[in-house]
């Protein structure tokens, strides 16, 4: 090889290099510009739920002419149950900062969930008494844990809706949620929702993962073990391994 075509090599290999490094750094500035503009948009964020955390202290409820977000509620809830013996009323104006729009963010997936579970009580069993809403809720949380199931509220009970057959539960693909749940039934699933979720009730179920109505006899309950009889509902939960082998189903236990 030459001197001169190893010059020229040099010279291409730096100019490749220069290349490389001028793509990289308008990269990164990119990245950085990308990365700047979400984080001033999630302070902005924040600096509007904090303001909307204010007002809330302030005013110490959701009146009939606040229009802030369901969310904030929930996540004063959540933001409250970290400090142990805080108050909603003992918050002030500096604990409030460090609310951020994380805390809303989790606050509204939190409300989605709850709003799911209060939706399956309120189509499943809003004519039944309290024992049997909460029979239901318990239902939905049994498949919640169930690895046979999704794993969060809104997947088990919108589960198959978008089909025309094969939902497990009825009201997500039978028309029902045509009708906007509202009055004192809502509200009465929303606090059983609640009340459920944070485990202030024992399984009354008995673990159980299916219910049908005393009106109809559906094929699937011949595999599984019946466990109660809440209201109007039968439930039922799996069978163990031994119950299983012997043949045991179908029965109280």
């Amino acid at each position: 090889m030459t001197s001169d075509m190893a010059e020229n090599q040099a010279t291409r290999m730096v100019t490749v290099i220069q290349t490389l490094t001028a793509g990289l750094l308008t990269l990164a500035m990119a990245l950085a510009l990308v990365f700047a503009a979400d984080r001033a948009r999630e302070q902005d964020e924040t600096l509007v739920y904090q303001a909307l955390a204010l007002r809330y202290l302030e005013q110490g409820d959701v009146g009939e002419g606040w229009d802030a977000p369901r969310a904030l509620q929930v996540a004063s809830v959540l933001l409250v149950a970290d400090q142990d013996g805080v108050s909603l009323e003992q918050l002030n104006e500096d604990y409030i900062r460090t609310f951020t729009a994380g805390h809303f963010r989790m606050a509204s997936r939190a409300q989605a969930e709850l709003d799911c579970l209060a939706e399956a009580v309120y189509y499943e069993a809003r004519s039944e008494l309290f024992e049997g809403q909460v029979a239901v809720a318990q239902v939905v949380l049994n498949r919640v844990r169930d690895r046979n199931f999704p794993s969060t509220i809104c997947e088990v009970v919108y589960q198959g809706s978008e089909r025309v057959t094969g939902c497990q539960f009825t009201f997500t693909c039978d028309g029902s949620l045509d009708r906007t749940p509202r009055g004192r039934s809502w509200r009465r699933a929303q606090m059983i929702a609640e009340h459920v979720n944070l485990g202030f009730a024992p399984d009354m179920t008995r673990r159980s993962t299916h219910y049908h109505t005393v009106a109809v006899d559906p094929y699937w309950n011949d595999s599984l073990v019946r466990t109660r009889l809440i209201g109007t509902h039968i439930f039922y939960r799996w069978p163990s391994r031994r119950e299983r082998a012997a043949g045991i189903v179908d029965r109280d236990t």
